[in-house]
């Protein structure tokens, strides 16, 4: 990953108005939810790739994906990773640390969710982010929601929902097939992956 002097300068200044919106709000919050719905992938399988996922299946999920690197990668809570990427035109270097949904300002619905909580350098929580992952017969909804200090303003918050709506589709489409393959290998058949959880047969119903 090539970051530039300018792009440090830009996702300290990211952090900077973070925590000052966070400070100004006190216990104020906006949040928004996305719902996301896919077939023939298994819970499992989006699971397990939160878990494991590298820096190149992390360009895949969208554009604005610059570059990964793990601080701690841990399987579960405690794993950190920060996330480079542009916002609004503009570079972050998000510090993601996976919480337990217990600790979302929303309690989760489903008893399979990832809670990812972008942090500042002392760990304290920024805005915090909860996605559920539902199995509906041979569909995967996933639910999204984004809870933000309520100073931050609101084309900072719609360009995360945007992102949300661009980004969902292409983890699931091309980051995790991607990691998938490269993991287990190319020789590996639909069947052994199906036994394994990682997709769905094609004729499930």
């Amino acid at each position: 990953m090539n970051v530039k002097v300018t792009d440090w300068l830009q996702a300290a200044n990211h952090e900077v108005e973070l925590r000052r919106w966070r400070d100004q709000s006190g216990a104020g919050t906006k949040q928004f939810v996305e719902e996301h719905s896919f077939t023939d992938v298994s819970p499992v399988t989006v699971m397990w790739y939160l878990m494991n996922f590298d820096e190149e299946s992390y360009r895949l999920w969208h554009p604005a994906h610059v570059g990964l690197q793990w601080e701690s990668k841990l399987p579960g809570p405690g794993a950190i990773h920060i996330a480079w990427e542009k916002i609004l035109g503009k570079m972050a270097a998000y510090r993601m640390r996976v919480d337990t949904p217990e600790l979302s300002p929303v309690q989760p619905k489903s008893p399979v969710a990832v809670m990812t909580n972008p942090i500042d350098t002392e760990g304290e929580v920024l805005f915090h982010i909860l996605n559920e992952i539902f199995q509906e017969e041979n569909r995967l909804r996933i639910t999204c929601t984004f809870v933000f200090p309520e100073a931050a303003p609101d084309d900072f918050v719609e360009a995360h929902r945007r992102h949300n709506i661009e980004e969902v589709p292409g983890l699931i489409n091309n980051a995790v097939p991607y990691l998938v393959k490269k993991t287990f290998g190319y020789m590996m058949e639909p069947e052994k992956l199906a036994e394994l959880g990682f997709i769905l047969p094609a004729d499930a119903s």
